[in-house]
């Protein structure tokens, strides 16, 4: 090798070394802004689509803003437990400082995925955690995830129904299978509702097939329901199926309360459920004070602050049912 190869050869490494303690420099000076990973269930229905965005309203208000201080990743599993998981895993991979679930199932996911790596998770927008293998686990284990729940017992949801139909007797329950939530939900609905006084009639679908849930229903009116409750379900929450529960219900003059405000809009009777708007700021919040450096042991589980109570005012005209003051004046939202 000749003397201008060597001093290329050796200028070479120079530039490499002096690119690498740059590097090295900015990452003592600049370090690299956590990560955040927000698994989102799915954006069909109306409060898992907005979660992501009112987790980050939560997460601003105390401080935390995407690109200033975290890094912030949303990813949608699309309904799809295989996806869910891989995203999990694909977080793990980035080095997630904290993931954050949109949904029951996800959650459940998430903590399995990352059992290993023990990235810590705060959930939203889950129903009955305590029913659903989400409860706190007891010692010596170790706790490392917490959240809010969007669960509102099923008593106090069914007094509102009562108030519209003070007679009623005998409760069709209504729910589908396949997600552990409505599994969790629909038999708490069974037992508030004989606390109640009410006779409950409980039928179930295994999946989304239209043709299963109209024979379903059909069965339920068989039965004279005089009203049914839709517990906490994100398979019977989706449009299409919500619009068939609606249609045959009304057709048969039979009221429906459910458990979202969205499902109201769909020509059902009336819901009493949390602020889902404000149910995403609360984990937002959570997620704040963990990354301020609060152990996630330390962040206690979260119940609804805000829980509204949803009126159709068009449906109950159709249904023949003259609301009670006393039901109409504790609404705040209304549709007609």
């Amino acid at each position: 090798m000749n003397i201008s190869s060597q001093y290329a050869v050796r200028f070479g490494l120079c530039v490499i070394l002096v690119l690498f303690g740059i590097y090295l420099g900015l990452r003592l000076l600049f370090p690299p802004l956590p990560l955040v990973g927000v698994i989102q269930w799915s954006r069909d229905i109306k409060f898992f689509e907005d979660a992501p965005q009112r987790v980050i309203e939560g997460l601003r208000e105390d401080g935390f803003q995407d690109g200033l201080n975290i890094r912030l990743e949303v990813k949608n599993a699309q309904a799809e437990r295989d996806k869910a998981a891989a995203l999990a895993r694909e977080f793990v991979k980035k080095g997630a400082r904290l993931l954050i679930t949109v949904g029951t199932v996800p959650t459940l996911i998430a903590l399995e995925v990352t059992r290993d790596s023990q990235v810590p998770i705060i959930y939203t927008m889950v129903a009955s955690p305590n029913d659903t293998g989400l409860a706190r686990p007891a010692p010596p284990e170790a706790i490392r995830h917490t959240g809010a729940s969007i669960e509102v017992p099923a008593a106090e949801q069914l007094r509102f129904l009562l108030l519209a139909q003070p007679k009623l007797k005998r409760l069709g329950i209504l729910f589908c299978t396949a997600t552990p939530v409505a599994v969790a939900c629909g038999k708490a609905a069974e037992e508030a509702s004989l606390s109640l006084g009410l006779t409950p009639i409980l039928r179930t679908v295994t999946d989304a097939r239209p043709e299963l849930l109209q024979e379903t229903l059909q069965n339920l009116l068989e039965e004279q329901i005089e009203a049914l409750f839709l517990p906490a379900d994100p398979v019977l929450r989706t449009p299409g199926l919500l619009r068939i529960i609606a249609e045959t219900t009304l057709g048969a003059r039979i009221p429906v309360m459910t458990s979202g405000s969205e499902s109201v809009a769909h020509g059902l009777l009336l819901s009493y459920h949390a602020d889902f708007a404000e149910m995403g700021r609360q984990a937002g919040r959570q997620a704040a004070r963990f990354l301020k450096g609060t152990p996630i042991e330390e962040i206690l589980p979260e119940s609804p602050r805000i829980k509204t109570l949803t009126v159709n005012l068009k449906a109950a005209q159709e249904l023949g049912i003259q609301l009670p003051r006393q039901l109409v004046s504790q609404a705040r939202l209304f549709y007609q």
